[in-house]
C-alpha cells in the first residue's frame, strides 16, 4: 500500500531526532516512496542508530510490539508529535495540532468498539485505534511517518491527511476514496493489519506469506526486478509485507539514510523498520528496559559512561551498577536531560548518568544495569597503556565560553605539559600551568606545575566538550551551556494616538558600552539605541552599569499591532507585545427614534487630530440610510476634546417601512463602528373587519383596510378553514376620508365565499403590514336532509340504504360513496312514500338502496351528502 510519488515534487525530506526510548536515540523522516530518497540527518553526539547488519527482513519487527495496544499513552503520543516538529508553517496544521470528529464502531474479529468523540486530537485518535485493534501506537506513528512524513512535516497538505496510512492506495492505482480522512485511514490500517492475521471469526484468506516457510518477496512492483526467498518468522513481520508486498535490495540497504537507487530499490519495509529502531528501539526486542548504556570512552586511568535510567512509575533517580571486567561501582541517573518528559510525560529531566569509572590499561568489558537488575548493555573498550594521568574536574559555561579547570601530567617527568579542548569537534591546546600543592605528594618528582583553569571562547548555546591531557589520552567529556552574552528586556509597550512606544533595556555582559536593538512593528523595524540610564539593567548586571535603557516612540495607525524587540548583538528576542493604538476617529450613537414611515438618529463623532467636522454613516438593516453631517453645534466637546471645537454633532432622519429595524452608524474616517440599535418603526395601516354573515352555501365579510399616508388601495387576506387568498379593499366608504384624510374613499370590502353546510373557520389579516384581523366561526345553514340508515357487505358488494332530500325541490340528490379511497355517486331515487308527508311537496322519489360493486374482503366505506358536502361517515365492512 505503499505510494511511490512525492508530495510537492520534493525528493527529500529532513529527518527530525529525538532522544528516545532505549537509547535509541535518532528518528529519521521520509516520503514513501519507491524512488531514492535524499534523506539528511543531524545527530548528536554519540547517539545509537540502525545498523544495515541488524535488518533481517524475516523477522522486521516482533509480534509482542507489534500487537501491544498499551504501548503508549494519548500523552505519551502527544508529547512525541510535539518533539517532532517545534512549529507550523503559517496556514497549515501539523500533526500535532490536527484534530476530527470521529465516529463510532462497533466492535469485530479484529478490532474491539470505538466510541466517537467529537473534535479528537490526532494523538488521542492513534492512542484510541492502538487500544482498540491491539496494534501498537509506535506502529501506527512508524506508519503515518513511512507512508506520508506526516510526524515530521511542518507543512502538510490535506492530501497526506487524505491517505495518511496509504491504506487503499495500490502502487499502480490511485487510492480508494471510500477510506479516504485521517480517522479513517489510522483504524483501516491497524483493522487491517489484524485481519492479515486472520483471527477467529474470518477466513484464512491471507495464506501467500506463511509464517515458518519461506515465500519469494519481491525487490520492486517491476517483476523484472526479481525476488529472493524469505523466511517469515513472525505474523507481524508478514502483516508487513501484505501491506508493502517488498523487499530492500542490496542497494537499498548499502546506505539507511541515503537514497542509493538502481532503478529496482524499494523503501517501505526498511524505512519501517529504521524508523522504529531510531525512535522506539529494537523492534524485534522482547521488553523496553527504560534506560540505556550510551557511550564507553577511554580516560585517563579509566572509562567515561553515559546513559539513561528511569523507573516509570515514580520520578526519583535510579542507581545504576557500572561493572568492568566484573568489578562494579555505582553511578547515581540524576543528570538533566530535556527529552525525557517527552516520552516519560510525568517524569522530570534528571534521569542521565555521566561519570568516570577506574579501569587499568587494557581491554574491558564495560557493563551498566539498573539497580533491579534489568541489562542496559555492555560495550568493550580498550584503555591505552600510557604514564597519563588527570581528570576535567570543571566544565562550565559562563559569559563569553567554556570554563574547564583540572589536573594533567606525565607520571613519568616534571615537564610541563598541554591539554587539548575540543568543543563541538574543534579545538586547540592550552599550556598546564596552575600550581597544585598535592601533585608532588601523589606524584614524586613531577613538580607542581600541573594544574588548568581557562575559559576557551564559545559562543551561546549548548556544547560538547572533551578535555586530553597528557599524550592525548581523554580526561573526560561534558555537555555544557554557554549563555548568552546579551541580556536584556521589554518594560513596556503602550499605544497612544498615531504611535507605539517602547521602554526596557539591553546590554552587553562584558562590556559596559551601550548596544542597539531591532524593533519591529508587525513585522517592520529597525535598529534604536540603547544608552539611556535604566536602573532595572544595572541591577540585572551590575558589572555592566546603567547606561543600557532604551525608549521609542514608533508612528503607527489606530488598532492591534504586534512589537517584538530582539538584541542586536546575538539577536536574543526580548519578547513580543500585542499593543493598540486607539483611532483618531471617536464617536457615539446617542439614539433612534421612530415614526410612522421614518428612522430618525442622533449622536456625534469628530476625528482627534483635526478641529475639522466630519461625517457619519447609518445604514439599515445593513443596507440603505445614508451619510450624515456631523457639523451640529455641541458645546459640551470643547471641554471633553480641548481645542477641537464644538461642531461634531450629528441627527437625520431616513424613510423606513413598518416593523423592525436595526440601525448601525460608523465614522467615515476610520471606520469606526459607534455601535447599533433596534428600533420599530409603527405601521400607517389600518384596517377592520366589521361583519361575518352566513346564507345558503355561501359566507359574507364586510371591513375596511387603509395606508394613513396612501391613496393606494390594499389587499386584505381571508382564509377559510385554513385555505385563502387576497381581495382588494376597493369598495366605496365615504367617511373614511374624513377619518384619514387624503387617502380617498375607497377602500372598504365585501367579499363572498361560497362554503359548504356546516361550522367554518374564518381568519382575517392586512396584508399591508401583516396586522392580524382574528379569527371568526360561523355555521353555514343548508336546506338538505340526509339519512343514511344501513351500509353492509352483501355478496357481491356493498348495500346502502337511506334518504336524502333538498326541502325546497323535487329533484334528485346524491350521495358520493367511496370504498377504499376510490369514490362515486349514487343517486337517492328510490320511492319512499313517507317523506312527502314529512317534507311536503318534494315528491317520494328520494331513497337509497343501492349496492356498490366490491370484492371479497373488509373494506372502508366513507360517505357524503353533495348538495351541502356534509360528511356522513365512515364505515368497515366485510364482503362475503
Amino acid at each position: 500500500m505503499t505510494r511511490t510519488t512525492t508530495r510537492r515534487g520534493l525528493v527529500a525530506a529532513v529527518l527530525s531526532l529525538i532522544l528516545v526510548v532505549a537509547g535509541l536515540t535518532a528518528a529519521g523522516a521520509e516520503p514513501a516512496s519507491a524512488a531514492a530518497p535524499v534523506l539528511t540527518r543531524s545527530a548528536p553526539q554519540a547517539l545509537v542508530t540502525a545498523t544495515a547488519a541488524d535488518f533481517d527482513p524475516g523477522n522486521i519487527i516482533s509480534d509482542e510490539n507489534f500487537f501491544n495496544g498499551g504501548a503508549m499513552s494519548a500523552g505519551a503520543v502527544q508529547n512525541f508529535l510535539n518533539s517532532q516538529v517545534s512549529s507550523c508553517r503559517s496556514g497549515y496544521t501539523c500533526l500535532k495540532d490536527y484534530r476530527q470528529t470521529t465516529w463510532s464502531r462497533s466492535a469485530d474479529a479484529m478490532c474491539n468498539a470505538y466510541s466517537g468523540a467529537p473534535n479528537e486530537t490526532s494523538a488521542t485518535i492513534i492512542y484510541k485505534v492502538g487500544q482498540a485493534c491491539n496494534v501498537s501506537q509506535s506502529v501506527l506513528i512508524v506508519l503515518l511517518q513511512k507512508e506520508q512524513s506526516l510526524i515530521t512535516d511542518s507543512w502538510p497538505s490535506q492530501s497526506q491527511y487524505t491517505s495518511a496510512t496509504g491504506f487503499a492506495c495500490p502502487d499502480t492505482a490511485p487510492c480508494d476514496a471510500e477510506f479516504s480522512g485521517f480517522y479513517n485511514q489510522v483504524y483501516k490500517a491497524a483493522w487491517q493489519y489484524k485481519r492479515y492475521t486472520n483471527p477467529a471469526g474470518t477466513s484464512a484468506f491471507f495464506t501467500w506469506f506463511p509464517v515458518g516457510k519461506y515465500s519469494a518477496v519481491r525487490y520492486h512492483p517491476n517483476a523484472a526486478c526479481g525476488s529472493s526467498p524469505v523466511l517469515i518468522k513472525n505474523k507481524a513481520t508478514a502483516g508487513l509485507y501484505y501491506y508493502t508486498p517488498y523487499q530492500p535490495n542490496a542497494v537499498a540497504m548499502s546506505n539507511l539514510y541515503g537514497g542509493q537507487n538502481d532503478g529496482c530499490s524499494s523503501y517501505g519495509n526498511r524505512n519501517f523498520w529504521r524508523l522504529y529502531t531510531d525512535w522506539f528501539g529494537d523492534p524485534r526486542s522482547s521488553s523496553n528496559p527504560h534506560g540505556a548504556l550510551d557511550t564507553v570512552k577511554p580516560v585517563a586511568g579509566g572509562v567515561q559512561v553515559t546513559g539513561w535510567a528511569v523507573d516509570p512509575a515514580k520520578d526519583s533517580p535510579v542507581t545504576v551498577t557500572i561493572s568492568v571486567d566484573g568489578v562494579s561501582s555505582n553511578l547515581t541517573a540524576d543528570k538533566p536531560l530535556g527529552w525525557i518528559p517527552v516520552l516519560y510525560p510525568n517524569l522530570g529531566p534528571n534521569h542521565g548518568f555521566n561519570g568516570i569509572v577506574g579501569a587499568s590499561a587494557g581491554t574491558h568489558t564495560v557493563c551498566a544495569a539498573k539497580s533491579n537488575g534489568t541489562d542496559l548493555g555492555c560495550r568493550t573498550v580498550t584503555v591505552p597503556k600510557s604514564t597519563a594521568a588527570g581528570y576535567l574536574d570543571t566544565a562550565e559555561g559562563v559569559v563569553g565560553g567554556i570554563r574547564v579547570a583540572g589536573w594533567s601530567l606525565n607520571t613519568a617527568s616534571a615537564a610541563q605539559t598541554y591539554i587539548w579542548v575540543d568543543v563541538d569537534g574543534q579545538g586547540q591546546n592550552y599550556k598546564v600551568d596552575k600550581p597544585l600543592g598535592w601533585t608532588p605528594v601523589l606524584y614524586p618528582g613531577t613538580g607542581n606545575l600541573h594544574g588548568f583553569d581557562r575559559v576557551v571562547p564559545a559562543k551561546p548555546g549548548t556544547h560538547q566538550v572533551c578535555v586530553s591531557g597528557y599524550a592525548g589520552v581523554l580526561l573526560r567529556c561534558a555537555t555544557v551551556t554557554v549563555p548568552t552574552n546579551e541580556t536584556g528586556a521589554v518594560q513596556s509597550a503602550t499605544g497612544q494616538l498615531g504611535s507605539v512606544t517602547v521602554t526596557g533595556w539591553s546590554l552587553d555582559k562584558r562590556s559596559t558600552a551601550p548596544s542597539y536593538v531591532w524593533i519591529n512593528v508587525d513585522g517592520k523595524g529597525k535598529a534604536y539605541y540603547a544608552g539611556e540610564n535604566n536602573d532595572a539593567a544595572a541591577a540585572a548586571w551590575p558589572a555592566a552599569g546603567k547606561r543600557h535603557g532604551f525608549s521609542a516612540t514608533i508612528l503607527a495607525k489606530p488598532g492591534r499591532h504586534e512589537v517584538c524587540v530582539i538584541g542586536t548583538l546575538e539577536n536574543t528576542s526580548y519578547g513580543c507585545r500585542t499593543v493598540t493604538v486607539p483611532n483618531n476617529e471617536v464617536g457615539s450613537f446617542d439614539s433612534v427614534s421612530a415614526e410612522i414611515g421614518k428612522i430618525s438618529v442622533s449622536g456625534w463623532s469628530l476625528d482627534q487630530t483635526s478641529s475639522d467636522s466630519t461625517y457619519v454613516w447609518v445604514s439599515i438593516d445593513g443596507k440603505g440610510g445614508g451619510a450624515i453631517w456631523a457639523g451640529g453645534k455641541l458645546n459640551w466637546i470643547e471641554g471633553l476634546f480641548p481645542g477641537k471645537g464644538p461642531r461634531h454633532g450629528f441627527s437625520g432622519s431616513f424613510p423606513a417601512t413598518s416593523g423592525v429595524h436595526t440601525v448601525c452608524v460608523t465614522g467615515t474616517k476610520e471606520n469606526v463602528s459607534y455601535g447599533c440599535k433596534q428600533v420599530t418603526v409603527p405601521s400607517s395601516g389600518a384596517a377592520s373587519w366589521d361583519s361575518l354573515t352566513a346564507s345558503d352555501q355561501k359566507i359574507t365579510l364586510t371591513g375596511w383596510a387603509v395606508d394613513r399616508i396612501s391613496t393606494t388601495q390594499q389587499y386584505v387576506w381571508i382564509t377559510v378553514d385554513g385555505k385563502g387568498g387576497p381581495y382588494l379593499a376597493a369598495d366605496r366608504l365615504d367617511w373614511i376620508d374624513s377619518y384619514f384624510p387624503g387617502v380617498g374613499k375607497n377602500h372598504g370590502f365585501t367579499v363572498s365565499l361560497k362554503a359548504g353546510a356546516g361550522p367554518h373557520t374564518v381568519c382575517v389579516r392586512a396584508s399591508f403590514d401583516g396586522q392580524d384581523l382574528g379569527c371568526r366561526t360561523i355555521d353555514v345553514p343548508s336546506t338538505g336532509a340526509t339519512s343514511i340508515d344501513s351500509v353492509t357487505g352483501v355478496k357481491g358488494g356493498v348495500k346502502i340504504t337511506g334518504w336524502s332530500v333538498d326541502r325546497n325541490s323535487t329533484a334528485t340528490t346524491y350521495i358520493w360513496v367511496d370504498v377504499d379511497g376510490k369514490g362515486a355517486p349514487i343517486a337517492a331515487a328510490t320511492r319512499l312514500d313517507w317523506i312527502a308527508s314529512y317534507f311536503p311537496g318534494v315528491g317520494p322519489l328520494h331513497g337509497i338502496d343501492t349496492v356498490v360493486p366490491a370484492s371479497s374482503g373488509s373494506h372502508r366505506v366513507c360517505l357524503t351528502a353533495t348538495f351541502d358536502n356534509r360528511d356522513l361517515g365512515c364505515r368497515t365492512v366485510v364482503v362475503p
